[in-house]
C-alpha cells in the first residue's frame, strides 16, 4: 500500500487545504476583531471578519502550492522527502505539519486545483459583501490588496515570493489582518492593537522567511531569492534571523507599556531560545528543523493575545 493510500480522509483533507497553515491568518483576524469588543460590541462582524480572511488564507496557501508546483519548486524541495519529514517531526508532530506540495503528491489535479481556487475565492467575496455594506469602499480597497498581495504571491508574472518580496508580502498582509480586522468594524485609530500588529507582522514574517530557508537549495537552483539566498548562504542568513527576532521582543515588551499584562506574551521565548540553539549548533537540516518552531511563536504569540484580552475582560490591571 502506497503512503498516500494509507492516509485517512482527514488526514488528506489536511494536506489538500494545509488547515494548520490557515491558523495565524485566522487568528490574526481574530485578535484584532475581538480587540473591538471594547469600543463597538458588532459580534456578527466579530464573527465574519474571521471566517471571510480563513477563507482567503486557503486561497493564498492553495494558489502557492499549485504555482510552485507549476515551477518546480516544491517537488526538487521534497525529493528526500523522508529525511525531510523526520526532521520535521522532531520538532512538531507531521500530522500538523507540511510534509509536500498535494500537487506533487498526487492527492489533487491541476483541473481540480483551479476549481478549489476558484470555489475558495467565491467564498471569500461572497462574505465581504456585508462586510462592505458597513465598511464601504475602504473594505474594497482593502480586499482588492488582500486578494493581488495573496494571488501574486507565487503566481507570474510578478511572483514576489521568487524576487526576494515574499517575507514583506507576509508581514504587510498580516499587519491589514489584525489592525485593518479592528479598525474596519471601529473606525478609530489605537495604538495599542497598531503596535500588536507589528509584533505579529515581524512574527509571520519571520516564520515565512524562515519555511523558505527550508527549501533552500530548491530556491537557489531555480533563481528565487529567498533571504537565506540574498544573503549568500543559510549560515549568512542567522544574523538577520537573530535581529528579527530580537526585534521581535523589543515589540513585544512595548506591549507593556499599554498594560503590564502583556507580559504573558514572552511566553514564546523558550521556544525562541530553542531555535538559538539549533542555529549555533548547525545539525543537519538545521534550517528545516527550526521552521516549525518559528510557526509556533507565531501562533503562539496570537493565542495568548486572545488569551490575555479574555482576562482583561473579567479582571482590572494597572495601566502605565
Amino acid at each position: 500500500m502506497s503512503t498516500q493510500e494509507s492516509l485517512s480522509p482527514l488526514r488528506k483533507l489536511n494536506l489538500v487545504m494545509r488547515f494548520s497553515y490557515t491558523l495565524p491568518f485566522f487568528l490574526a483576524a481574530l485578535c484584532g476583531s475581538l480587540y473591538s469588543l471594547a469600543y463597538d460590541p458588532q459580534l456578527w462582524l466579530v464573527a465574519l471578519i474571521p471566517l471571510d480572511v480563513l477563507f482567503l488564507a486557503m486561497f493564498v496557501n492553495f494558489s502557492n502550492d499549485y504555482f510552485d508546483h507549476k515551477s518546480g519548486v516544491d517537488e526538487d524541495r521534497f525529493q528526500d522527502a523522508a529525511r525531510y519529514r523526520d526532521a520535521m517531526a522532531s520538532e512538531l508532530n507531521k500530522k500538523i505539519y507540511w510534509e509536500g506540495n498535494q500537487f506533487d503528491n498526487g492527492l489533487v489535479t491541476e483541473k481540480q486545483g483551479k476549481i478549489i481556487m476558484a470555489v475558495l475565492v467565491a467564498f471569500s467575496v461572497l462574505l465581504a459583501i456585508p462586510i462592505v455594506w458597513h465598511g464601504g469602499l475602504l473594505v474594497v480597497a482593502l480586499g482588492i490588496t488582500a486578494l493581488l498581495l495573496a494571488y501574486f504571491y507565487t503566481a507570474p508574472p510578478i511572483n514576489m515570493g521568487a524576487r526576494g518580496l515574499g517575507e514583506i508580502n507576509v508581514a504587510i498582509s498580516f499587519f491589514m489582518m489584525v489592525f485593518f480586522s479592528f479598525y474596519v468594524i471601529t473606525d478609530t485609530f489605537d495604538w495599542q492593537i497598531l503596535v500588536f500588529s507589528l509584533v505579529v507582522a515581524v512574527g509571520v514574517g519571520l516564520m515565512r522567511a524562515v519555511d523558505a530557508m527550508s527549501g533552500y537549495e530548491s530556491h537557489l537552483k531555480h533563481g528565487e531569492k529567498d533571504l537565506a539566498v540574498r544573503m549568500g548562504g543559510l549560515e549568512q542568513a542567522i544574523p538577520v534571523v537573530k535581529v528579527l527576532q530580537v526585534l521581535f521582543y523589543v515589540l513585544v515588551a512595548s506591549m507593556m507599556l499599554f498594560d503590564l499584562l502583556y507580559a504573558i506574551l514572552l511566553l514564546t521565548i523558550p521556544l525562541t531560545r530553542k531555535v538559538w540553539t539549533i542555529m549555533d549548533a548547525k545539525e543537519d537540516l538545521w534550517n528545516v528543523r527550526i521552521a516549525p518552531l518559528l510557526f509556533g511563536v507565531a501562533l503562539s504569540t496570537e493565542l495568548l493575545f486572545i488569551l490575555i484580552l479574555t482576562v482583561r475582560t473579567f479582571v482590572s490591571f494597572p495601566i502605565l
